[in-house]
């Protein structure tokens, strides 16, 4: 696997937690599947966070993207601290890894260790289910790497799934995490709301940011799932660049 890394900054953290929230990239499950993308972007906006690194791989799909001014990228993730003290660290970019997810995934947790993050958050869309009705109500639900993991997703009101696949890079990241001592949880929602996808976004906030440890603002979110309108732009480059 071609790795490129780049640490802009080495923060010292007490007890970090890590939030992984990246989405396929792939025009034809966008509408459906990128729900962990627009959570990464709301708190981007709402919360003070500073980027710390930077990651390309040739894990990301083989494709360059050309930004709002005409100039060619690779497509790269990001580290992030802040928004609170001790703040999360999200990991959040322009597309989750397609090829080589194992490799990516224990670079990935390598991090983690390198931080002292001893708690890792995984959220996107469930594949494994079949779509709720555009109306239906978002419900939040999920696995985690052990049973006092369980426990604590079923005191939060998630859901336990149970005798099912949990593909790609998302749910893989939190299996692998209990070999490196770390407690993994993935939250995830049906598909089925139309995109945007902000009751969704709205359900998993309020679960992640009650068991992670952190405050954001949920307002907005919920303006626009009454309205049925798409979030405000964050500029040329999206909210990662």
């Amino acid at each position: 696997m071609w790795l490129d890394f780049e640490r802009t900054k080495r923060p010292k953290f007490k007890d970090p937690v890590m939030i992984v929230a990246v989405s396929t990239s792939m025009p034809q499950y966008r509408a459906l599947y990128s729900q962990a993308r627009e959570l990464a972007e709301y708190l981007l906006r709402k919360m003070e966070f500073e980027r710390i690194a930077t990651v390309r791989s040739s894990s990301f799909p083989p494709e360059v993207l050309v930004r709002g001014d005409g100039l060619a990228t690779l497509p790269a993730c990001h580290f992030y601290s802040g928004g609170t003290t001790p703040g999360p660290i999200l990991f959040a970019g322009d597309a989750s890894p397609m090829d080589e997810q194992h490799e990516f995934a224990e670079f990935l947790l390598g991090y983690c260790e390198e931080i002292g993050a001893k708690e890792l958050y995984s959220v996107g869309a469930r594949w494994a289910d079949n779509p709720v009705s555009p109306e239906a109500e978002p419900q939040p639900n999920g696995f985690a790497t052990d049973g006092v993991g369980v426990e604590n997703l079923r005191r939060h009101g998630v859901n336990i799934l149970s005798e099912e696949p949990a593909p790609f890079f998302s749910s893989m990241v939190v299996a692998m995490a209990k070999e490196r001592g770390i407690r993994g949880y993935k939250l995830s929602v049906d598909h089925g709301e139309p995109s945007p996808h902000a009751r969704s976004v709205a359900k998993l906030l309020e679960v992640l940011s009650g068991m992670a440890g952190f405050d954001v603002d949920l307002e907005e979110l919920r303006a626009q799932a009454k309205k049925g309108t798409k979030p405000p732009k964050t500029g040329d480059g999206g909210a990662y660049h």
